[in-house]
């Protein structure tokens, strides 16, 4: 295919050796900044994604949307909430629970944890917590008995696997004095909820008919959890609910409790990108450096091609062109390093927490103790557009002023 005379010429430039060191220092260093820059904020911007994913497909998955729970508990009628909650176009499903403030024992160990009783098949309408536990678990779950699924991190603290018994301090169903002591349970852990983060450390479940029992509620719940079409409008949606619904009830969702887990991610992302585009724009600039120079050094070639008939215009896209060659070189080897980054950094973190011996990522902190990564190709085209229009913005100048030299003082 024959380039235009532009196309050529800025090429050309190029690939010839400039006889000043400096001005090949300055192009190197500005593809390099390029190509760092589009690189960590593609791979930055991966991980962003990868941690909204894991919010959405595992941290939601075992959290309920939402919750209504009775001020004054039992809750009155819940068949009636359940009924009104499933009838509201924007509710997926509605389930029951009784949950608990409750100590785990095992020997001398002991750990705090939030403990929930629950229905396993209306359960599976609101949450995918059968999933992080199994099939096993899940159907001795089903029977009215003293069984309980752990989370992981707790069965570790405590070394306990599943068949062995732990002790659990419940306060005493319908007591006036809160200074009595506590009832103790034996109950046989039948399962462990592994959903790899800080819901491990925290969570524990057992039958809701059990659960009843030892509240003597006989058919009374603490509430019903939610699961809605759209997690980011949850409170609006459970607030219609509770609209509908006589008796007091706290109005709780996942936004009010752990939205801050959606809103600092967004906000990494937000700083990211401009930090990011910042690095690539100061890179971007570093070609009007290349370009100033490049022009002084080649005032008798441009006088040259003036004199042969060059126009402005032609002289102008040719500069364009030869600045610009180091931003898509910048930008096309930071793509793939970015894209390469993005697939191979879990291994390469994975490979560092080995020889570290433990997780960057605690799950006592993070809601995983693993890096996720999403690549997604619409973002990887925005960060290499971007660069791009920077590094030819940077050009437009410095191609300007070549066709402001005179041939007759170049040439005279």
């Amino acid at each position: 295919m024959r380039l235009p005379l532009s196309f050529f010429i800025g090429l050309r430039y190029h690939r010839a050796k400039n006889s000043n060191g400096f001005i090949s220092f300055i192009s190197a260093s500005s593809t390099l900044g390029i190509v760092l820059g589009v690189a960590v904020l593609i791979i930055g911007l991966s991980v962003m994604n990868g941690f909204e994913r894991e919010l959405r497909d595992r941290f939601l998955a075992i959290v309920s949307h939402g919750e209504l729970e009775a001020v004054n508990p039992p809750l009155s009628d819940h068949e009636q909430l359940l009924s009104s909650a499933t009838n509201n176009s924007q509710v997926l499903g509605a389930a029951p629970y009784i949950s608990f403030s409750a100590l785990v024992q095992k020997g001398k160990i002991m750990k705090a944890l939030a403990l929930k009783g629950i229905d396993p098949e209306l359960e599976k309408n609101v949450t995918n917590l059968h999933q992080y536990v199994g099939d096993d678990a899940w159907h001795a779950l089903a029977e009215n008995q003293a069984q309980l699924v752990l989370g992981a991190g707790i069965a570790d603290l405590l070394g306990v696997s599943v068949g062995e018994q732990v002790t659990l301090l419940l306060p005493k169903a319908n007591q006036q004095n809160r200074l009595s002591s506590p009832q103790r349970i034996r109950v046989k852990v039948v399962g462990l909820m592994n959903a790899g983060g800080q819901l491990d450390n925290q969570l524990a479940f057992i039958n809701l008919a059990y659960a009843q029992k030892l509240m003597q509620w006989q058919e009374g719940v603490s509430g019903i959890s939610l699961r809605v079409v759209d997690p980011l409008k949850a409170d609006k949606v459970v607030r219609s609910v509770a609209k509908t619904y006589p008796q007091l009830v706290y109005i709780k969702s996942w936004i009010r409790q752990h939205g801050y887990l959606y809103q600092d991610i967004q906000l990494v992302r937000t700083i990211m990108y401009a930090i990011m585009l910042l690095i690539v724009a100061v890179a971007s600039f570093n070609i009007v450096s290349t370009l100033i120079l490049a022009v002084s050094e080649k005032r008798g070639d441009i006088a040259i091609l003036k004199t042969m008939g060059a126009s402005d215009a032609s002289l102008l896209r040719s500069f364009v062109v030869y600045g610009s060659y180091n931003g898509v070189l910048g930008c096309a080897w930071g793509a793939v390093l970015g894209i390469a980054g993005s697939f191979g950094l879990p291994k390469l973190v994975g490979l560092i927490e080995s020889l570290m011996g433990h997780t960057l990522l605690s799950a006592d902190i993070y809601f995983i103790d693993f890096l996720p990564v999403k690549l997604i190709w619409t973002d990887v085209l925005a960060v290499v557009g971007a660069a791009l229009l920077l590094s030819m913005l940077a050009t437009i100048w410095p191609a300007w002023q070549a066709t402001r030299v005179k041939p007759a003082q170049e040439l005279g």
